[in-house]
Parts: C-alpha cells; sequence; structure tokens
C-alpha cells in the first residue's frame, strides 16, 4: 500500500512525447508524463516486492494493422516529486490505444492512441537497436546458438565492460566520448553495473540501506542508456554485485524491489537483464540458489517485452566461487526455463584465459542448447598484463568454439578512470 500525507495538490497535469494523438516509430520509446495528485512519502519503497503491480498501470492495446489485437500491460514509475512515467515502445507498427488505471485520481483515466511505423531502411542501417530487442535464434540447424534481433538481423555480441561509469563525477560528455569510440569500433554491447550496492556510494543508486533512491542519479543514467542505443549499442545491466553477507545487508525483499524498478523504467530501451554479478550460486552471500532461480523467474515475468535474461558468474578460481565451481553459468542453470543465454567469466591470468576454449564448447553442446558469451575474460593492461596476443587469443578462441560472440575489457576502461572521477 502507497503510503501518502493528508494534503493534496492542483488538478493533474499531463504531458506527452506527442500529445494524446502520436506518432513514433517502431522500437522507438515513448514516454507518458503524469502528476500524482497525492503526495507520496517514498514511493520507491512501496513498490511491493512479491507482486506485479504498482501505483499506475497502463494498457496498451493494439487496434490496427500488425498491433492489430495484442496487448500489453506495463507499470509506471516514480520519477521524483510527484512526478511519474511509463515508457513504451511498440513492437508492431499500427494503432496503439492506451489507458491507465491508478487508484490516485491524477494518475488514472489517461487515454490516447499512438500511430506506429517503421524506420527507413537508411536508418536501420546507421542503427542496430533499431532492429529491435536482442532475442535468441530458437529455429533453424543453429537454433539455440546465436542471437538475433527482432526482425531476424543476425547479432554477433561484441562487448565492452563499462562496470563502474553510474559513478558519480563522471561528465555525460566523457561518457560520450567512450560511447562514440565504442560504436565506431564496432562494439554493440556495454556492460553496464545500475548499481544498487556499487564500488562505494559514489556508485550505488540507493542509500546504504538500499531503501532511498537517488532520482537525479537515475534521471543521469536514463540519458546513458538513451545515448547508447542511439549509437547503436545494446546496454547489458545488473543490478546488484553478489557480494558476501548480501542476504543480511540488503535482504531478499529489497534485492526484488529494486530488480523491479529496473524492468518498470529501462525495459523499453534495448537492454538485456542480468540478474546479478558475479554470483556463487550455492551459499555465497547466504541468500541460496532457490532464492537466485525464484528471481530469476519474476524479473522474466515482470518484463511485458521479454528481454533475455542471465547471469555473471564467480569462476572457482576465485575465493566466492571456490564453495560452487562453476566455469559458466551452464553447469547448474542451463535447464532453468527464464535463463535464455550462458555466461562466463573464466577469471584473470593466463590459466583462466586459456580456459576459455574448453568452457565454451562444453557449454556449446550441452542441451538445451543455449548461446554462450564470455562476458569477463582477462583484462588488458592489469592483472599480469596480458600481452594483445592473449586477448585476441581469448576473443578467437571463443568464437571457434562456438560462442555467440566475446566481450572485451580494458584496464582503464571498466572501472571508469577518468580524469574528472578517478
Amino acid at each position: 500500500m502507497y503510503c501518502k500525507r493528508l494534503f493534496f495538490i492542483s488538478p493533474l497535469i499531463i504531458l506527452f512525447s506527442f500529445g494524446v494523438q502520436g506518432q513514433i516509430r517502431k522500437w522507438e520509446v515513448f514516454e507518458l508524463k503524469l502528476k500524482s495528485k497525492h503526495i507520496y512519502v517514498n514511493p520507491y519503497a512501496a513498490i511491493p516486492a512479491d507482486k506485479k503491480e504498482g501505483l499506475i498501470r497502463v494498457e496498451f492495446s493494439g487496434v490496427k494493422g500488425e498491433a492489430m489485437g495484442k496487448k500489453m500491460v506495463l507499470f509506471g514509475f516514480w520519477d521524483g516529486g510527484q512526478n511519474w512515467k511509463v515508457r513504451f515502445s511498440a513492437p508492431f507498427t499500427g494503432t496503439w490505444a492506451y489507458k491507465s488505471f491508478s487508484q490516485d485520481p491524477g494518475l488514472s483515466n489517461v487515454k490516447g492512441n499512438l500511430e506506429v511505423g517503421d524506420w527507413p531502411q537508411q536508418r536501420l542501417n546507421e542503427n542496430a537497436t533499431l532492429h529491435g530487442l536482442v532475442q535468441v535464434n530458437n529455429v533453424g540447424d543453429q537454433a539455440g546458438h546465436y542471437f538475433q534481433y527482432a526482425d531476424g538481423t543476425p547479432f554477433l555480441w561484441i562487448g565492452d565492460t563499462w562496470w563502474n561509469w553510474t559513478k558519480r563525477g563522471i561528465n555525460f560528455s566523457t561518457y560520450k566520448d567512450l560511447v562514440d569510440d565504442r560504436a565506431a569500433k564496432g562494439f554493440n554491447v556495454g556492460q553496464l553495473f545500475v548499481a544498487a550496492n556499487g564500488w562505494g556510494q559514489q556508485s550505488s543508486l540507493l542509500d546504504s540501506t538500499f531503501a532511498v533512491l537517488d532520482v537525479a542519479h537515475i534521471k543521469k543514467v536514463d540519458s546513458m542508456i538513451a545515448y547508447a542505443n542511439s549509437k547503436g549499442i545494446t546496454m547489458w545491466i545488473h543490478g546488484w554485485w553478489s557480494r558476501e553477507n548480501l542476504g543480511n545487508t540488503a535482504g531478499e525483499e529489497k534485492i526484488k524491489r529494486w530488480w523491479r524498478y529496473l524492468v518498470h523504467r529501462f525495459a523499453a530501451y534495448n537492454v538485456i537483464w542480468v540478474i546479478a554479478g558475479e554470483y556463487n550460486m550455492d551459499n555465497y552471500g547466504g541468500l541460496g540458489l532457490p532464492f537466485w532461480k525464484n528471481l530469476g523467474t519474476m524479473i522474466k515475468e515482470e518484463d511485458p517485452y521479454n528481454r533475455i535474461v542471465s547471469v555473471h558468474n564467480t569462476p572457482p578460481n576465485w575465493g566466492g566461487g571456490m564453495d560452487a565451481p562453476q566455469w559458466s553459468t551452464t553447469e547448474i542453470l542451463n535447464n532453468e526455463s527464464w535463463l535464455d543465454y550462458n555466461q562466463s567469466q573464466v577469471g584473470h591470468g593466463r590459466m583462466a584465459n586459456e580456459m576459455i576454449p574448453s568452457v565454451v564448447s562444453k557449454s556449446y553442446s550441452t542441451i538445451p542448447h543455449k548461446p554462450i558469451v564470455v562476458t569477463e575474460p582477462w583484462y588488458e593492461f592489469v592483472e599480469g598484463n596480458p600481452t594483445g596476443r592473449d586477448i585476441r587469443f581469448a576473443a578467437w578462441s571463443a568464437i571457434l568454439s562456438g560462442a555467440a560472440g566475446h566481450t572485451y575489457g580494458g584496464g582503464h576502461t571498466w572501472l571508469a578512470d577518468v580524469p574528472e572521477a578517478p
């Protein structure tokens, strides 16, 4: 139940991206902006952790064209003060009608129509994310082995680790330079830690109690994701780092709440969900395997777009992974219906680097078939100073062993070591 104070404000003001009658393109993000009539104490902390609901629900119904007969139900998210938003990206062209539902009279019964058209071919050639969400190819001889965009265009994962770029103090212009550089080099995945519990409060979006949202900071993350998408880069988002004693410092309820909020806020963008970073599915963090499995199911059910979901593992040669050795998610999670693709982190060092062919080939042959990507290899410029030859070995041995792509890690990049925020 959302708590409210016993006073009210003036009647609602509704702002639309394109007015009540709007025109957008397929997969373009449409943002519906609303103002609540009531003032709420802490709307973020009131998100139900165990129920698929929220203060505002918007139903989008296709009434004409490709969209005819289609329906999507989206939840709005709090954006500070009395401001609420709902984001929608249309998976089908045609006419969509929408209507909002809420106990708050300022957020309820907002109606409108959207006309959704196709992108011209030139724009599709310029920006791959306009081809739609990234999904697993499940047809043909190579079913389950590689990715594609929603329209069937093949997707070769070429990722870069941007773990700490949500850190406060980084100028947006510096981040844009990173994206522009990577886009020009052909990268199409940016692995971003949208952190409830980052490396200190400078890179955390929740306070130390995990109950208060920094709205200004997450608005900056909005811009980061949108800009990367505009440059053809899909954003790989994970919201928790599975540290020791996470079950006590945060707890199940707060972990689930943060994930519901992330889905409500970012699902309309071209993103990939990663339920946790450096998990140990046995006991690291004190949460246990059933919790992580249930969290994966919850994220999948919460997302109306069915974005692909996976997990970032802790390798056996690291302290956090020794009690539950897993070179990839294949070893424990491959049969989970919510796990769309497998990830491997082999760790850092020459021995770990040279594990890649065997880890990838084992995963590639496992049934049911699911794509495999090494999402954290040996970083260049750190951890024993690997040579360029070592880095190339990791990438090429992964691809030639059956991987659906590969992620690069640069020593100066993953930690976001920049002049204004060293």
